[in-house]
Formats: C-alpha cells, sequence, structure tokens
C-alpha cells in the first residue's frame, strides 16, 4: 500500500513538473492573436486598390448587389443596386473591426446595407421588424478570407456577404454610375404583355422576371420538351450577374450585359452568350402548362382556403388598372380579391374583401360557374349569378367584365403557392394569386 501512494505521488509530481514546462502552446496571448487578426483583416479590406465587389444573400431571400471601397480611417465608400439612387450615387459611412465571439466587420452607421436590414416594410418591401433578414455586422472566419474573396456571415440573420476584389475597370465603371445601366432591365415591366422572349444563339428562351425576389426564369423547347433555368441575380456595373449561370449544350448565359432600353418603342435590349438581341413581346407562353389551371382550381377545394390577390387585374401596364384598392362599403375598407372555387357544386365565389370593425366580409361578389377547362389550357369563366348588391359600375364591375372575357386565360404557376392568369386574348392582362 505504502508502494501505491509513492507511486501516485511520482506521477502526480511528473504531470505538475511537465504542465510548468510550458505555460501556452502559443508565443502570444490571445489579445496579441486576434488584434493581429484584425489588422491583418483591415489591411487587406484598405489596400485593394480598386475597391471590392460585393454580393449579400438575405435570410429571407434574394441578391443584392454592391460596391465598397475601404479606407484606413474606418470609412467606406458604397454603392447599391436596391434603387436607381444607390446605383448611380455613392454613400460614405464607417465600419470598424471588432473583436467579439469572432473577428467582425461592422458597418456602423446607417448605409445602403442597412436599407436590406431596415425593420420598417416601407423601405424595402420586407417583413415588418425583420426586413429582407439582412445584416450589418458580419463574423469573420479565417478559412473564408482568401486573396481576392472574403465570405463573411451576418451575426444576426445569418445572411452572407461575399466580397470580391474589383478590377480597375469595374471600379471606373461603378464610380461613373454604370450601376445604374443594369437596373434598366427593370424597364422589362413596362412591356404590355405578361410573356416576353429573348433569342440567343438561335435558341428563344422566354424570360419571367421578378425583382422583388431577385429571380430569373428561363424557359426553352428542347424538340417539344419545355426545359425551364431559375436562379437569383443581381446588378453589376456592366448589366446583370446570375448567381448560376446556365448552361444550355455549348451556350453558357451568366447574366445580362450591354442593356439598353428604347422609351420610344418600348424596348429591351441585352447582350449574353455572345448574343445581343431585342427582348420582344409574346401573347401566349412559349410551352403552355396544360394541367396548371386545374391545379390551381382543385388546390383550395383539396386543402381548404382560397386564392387572393391585393390589387385584381393589370392591364395595359397598369397594376391596378381599375383601381379596387379605392373600393369602400359602409365603415369598412377594401383589402383585397378573393377566388374560392367549389363554394358549391355548380358554382364559385369570385369578388372584394372588407375589412369591417374586426371581421372580414365580402358584401357583395361573382358566382363564376365551374370553369371550364379548354384542352389548349386555357380556363374559361363564365357568369353563374352574383352575391349580396352588387353594385351597378365602377372597378367590381369591370374587373367582373374582364373575368368572363370568353378567350379564357393561361395558368402559369410562380411558386407552391402562387399563380398568376394571364389573358389568352393578347396577354395584355393578368391577376396574380397567392394563397
Amino acid at each position: 500500500m505504502k508502494k501505491s501512494i509513492l507511486y501516485l505521488l511520482f506521477l502526480s509530481t511528473a504531470f505538475f513538473s511537465c504542465e510548468n514546462k510550458d505555460d501556452t502552446v502559443f508565443e502570444e496571448t490571445a489579445d496579441v492573436r486576434i488584434n493581429a487578426a484584425l489588422a491583418s483583416y483591415e489591411k487587406q479590406l484598405v489596400e485593394a486598390p480598386y475597391g471590392w465587389n460585393a454580393v449579400v444573400y438575405p435570410a429571407l431571400g434574394g441578391s443584392y448587389g454592391f460596391y465598397f471601397k475601404f479606407d484606413d480611417k474606418n470609412r467606406v465608400v458604397m454603392y447599391s443596386d436596391f434603387s436607381n439612387e444607390a446605383a448611380a450615387t455613392s454613400k460614405e459611412s464607417s465600419y470598424r473591426l471588432k473583436a467579439m465571439q469572432t473577428p467582425t466587420l461592422i458597418f456602423d452607421t446607417y448605409s445602403y446595407l442597412h436599407v436590406l436590414a431596415d425593420p420598417d416594410r416601407d423601405v424595402n418591401g420586407g417583413v415588418t421588424g425583420v426586413g429582407l433578414g439582412a445584416d450589418f455586422e458580419f463574423s469573420i472566419f479565417p478559412d473564408s478570407v482568401k486573396t481576392d474573396v472574403i465570405s463573411l456571415v451576418g451575426r444576426k440573420n445569418q445572411s452572407r456577404l461575399v466580397l470580391t476584389k474589383a478590377t480597375q475597370e469595374q471600379s471606373a465603371a461603378y464610380l461613373k454610375g454604370d450601376l445604374a445601366k443594369g437596373l434598366l432591365f427593370n424597364n422589362i415591366e413596362k412591356y404590355q404583355t405578361y410573356f416576353k422572349r429573348v433569342t440567343l444563339g438561335g435558341v428563344a428562351y422566354e424570360i419571367t422576371a421578378n425583382p422583388i425576389a431577385r429571380t430569373m426564369k428561363l424557359t426553352w423547347l428542347d424538340g417539344n420538351a419545355p426545359k425551364t433555368f431559375t436562379t437569383n441575380y443581381y446588378y453589376t456595373s456592366s448589366g446583370i450577374a446570375f448567381v448560376s449561370p446556365l448552361t444550355n449544350g455549348a451556350q453558357t448565359i451568366s447574366g445580362f450585359s450591354n442593356i439598353t432600353w428604347n422609351a420610344a418603342t418600348l424596348q429591351l435590349g441585352v447582350s449574353a452568350g455572345g448574343s445581343t438581341a431585342i427582348v420582344q413581346s409574346a401573347a401566349k407562353p412559349l410551352s403552355v402548362d396544360a394541367g396548371a389551371a386545374k391545379r390551381w382550381w382543385q388546390s383550395p377545394i383539396e386543402s381548404g382556403g382560397e386564392w387572393r390577390s391585393d390589387s385584381a387585374f393589370h392591364v395595359n401596364g397598369a397594376d391596378d388598372a381599375y383601381n379596387v384598392s379605392s373600393l369602400k362599403v359602409d365603415q369598412g375598407f377594401y383589402v383585397f380579391y378573393v377566388y374560392q372555387p367549389g363554394i358549391n357544386p355548380k358554382y364559385d365565389l369570385f369578388g372584394p374583401a372588407f375589412v369591417v370593425g374586426n371581421a372580414l366580409t365580402l358584401e357583395y361578389a361573382d358566382a363564376p360557374a365551374t370553369p371550364t377547362f379548354a384542352a389548349d389550357g386555357r380556363i374559361i369563366f363564365t357568369k353563374y349569378g352574383t352575391f349580396g348588391e352588387f353594385p351597378k359600375t365602377g372597378p367590381a364591375v369591370s374587373t367582373s367584365n374582364l373575368l368572363f372575357d370568353t378567350s379564357g386565360y393561361y395558368m402559369v404557376q410562380t411558386s407552391a403557392t402562387t399563380y398568376d392568369m394571364i389573358s389568352a386574348k393578347d396577354a395584355k392582362s393578368w391577376i396574380s394569386w397567392y394563397r
């Protein structure tokens, strides 16, 4: 027993002696190391001679292009593709690098970057209290720092910020306001037809752009079979960049450049995949989704609920063409249009919804007969009757008349819970539905 105790004492002494031989595995303290890392990151940001191209990927989706030029006095000049003003006019704010749980890049005065994170939905169209789910404090991880690319992660929302060293040519273009030239692409919304096409390298592509979600969908035909490609996009000093490029055989399309807009003819010009072309209007889809109309109609019947549209019909380039947002009832105000399929075996419901007090109500509505689903993919509505005291004139009457146009509508499914319903007459009228 005595020998065992002596042996344990010997081991304890040996371990104690080993611990005293090496006070730390590092030559510097943690504070010295973190300060050196912060200085290194700042040096890299500041010494990029032509600044940084940047892309922000908010947590709620989308992608936004920026340009940053950092100096050694904790100031940063930036441009943003969020708006025409931000693309053409620089904004200076402050930044700092700070040791938090990780080395952190903080944009600490309100800037174009903060616009994406602003909790006021009127500022960015995002969610009240959240904005677009972007950040203005970003953690830096050593393995994400390369010579020409730095990837950062937002501390609150985990949005991503990717910095790529800009070239002299890119820097000069940003300073000239060329980022705003890319935003000319947004004029595609001025086309009066829903369907737009561009032919590149002999291939006709149908363009469906969503400037709010920053998504681009391209549809084309491989023989008779439709093919689709969807990606996020952002604007650069030379045009539009796709987050993921489209590869179609030998053709690669990574975005649109040389964007032009002819206000007189309402035509958009683009270059892509080695070709230059004009975006053309089309009266019908390149490929009709023959089952979309029936899916749209059956979905609320199978799962409950109804379809809603905030502003009803878009007509000849005008949102809320019939001014349904002005509709009123006693002590109540308009909130959205409703289509509820299958409320009766013979008819549906279509009309404006109002808030009266704390209640949601339909004071009057159309009763469309169960629709006809044509073999060519169109859905055709006819009037069965009405509910309530339907107005004789005004926005509701105009909206009703257009719904029952005998040409019918093509349905385009834009997501799992959204559809666009486009006039088969000329594609110049449509309504966007959501659930």
